[in-house]
């Protein structure tokens, strides 16, 4: 078995998902794990698949190049292994809410990135009116660093970026 990455981004419309599962099911492909979201109208979809021995990548992109030609979509294929995953030891949640400006993703991500931590999934929004921009972030924590350590990394943050930051681990009970 080869474990191949694929993303996919174009304009958004109905049956996307639908035509590139039934693509790779007829090569023998398996489908691990799958993101997929719509923002301001454009699709945009990363999976990871495995597919059978004497099936390579080659075949796979062959497979779905009609697909993505028919649906206007940008495709990258590549390969991968669950060795490239994070050796990450434990988890936590940030949560950022506040008044819109630029930066504040980039300065709350380069915090969690100084501190070695590992963004597993992130994403934001503009909710309300006036809008306020909702940041959620699940990471991954080398050895050695604790939610807590998170935190107090981001406090000052928040105070430069005039946000709210919050940090939860598994076991904080959130209703």
């Amino acid at each position: 078995m080869t474990e191949l990455a694929i993303t996919a981004v174009g304009r958004d419309r109905p049956g996307i998902v639908a035509a590139f599962t039934e693509s790779l099911f007829a090569v023998g492909a398996n489908l691990q794990d799958c993101r997929a979201a719509l923002l301001r109208g454009s699709f945009a979809m990363v999976m990871a698949v495995t597919v059978p021995d004497g099936v390579d990548a080659d075949a796979v992109r062959a497979a779905l190049r009609p697909v993505a030609d028919e649906m206007g979509l940008t495709v990258w294929l590549g390969a991968t292994s669950p060795d490239d995953m994070s050796a990450s030891t434990g988890e936590c949640t940030v949560s950022v809410y506040g008044a819109d400006h630029p930066g504040i993703v980039s300065a709350v991500t380069r915090a969690l990135a100084d501190l070695g931590v590992n963004i597993d999934d992130l994403s934001s929004r503009l909710v309300g009116s006036p809008p306020v921009y909702v940041l959620g972030i699940t990471c991954g924590l080398p050895e050695g660093v604790t939610p807590d350590a998170v935190r107090t990394t981001l406090t000052p943050v928040a105070r430069a970026q005039s946000i709210e930051v919050s940090v939860s681990s598994p076991d904080d009970e959130i209703l």
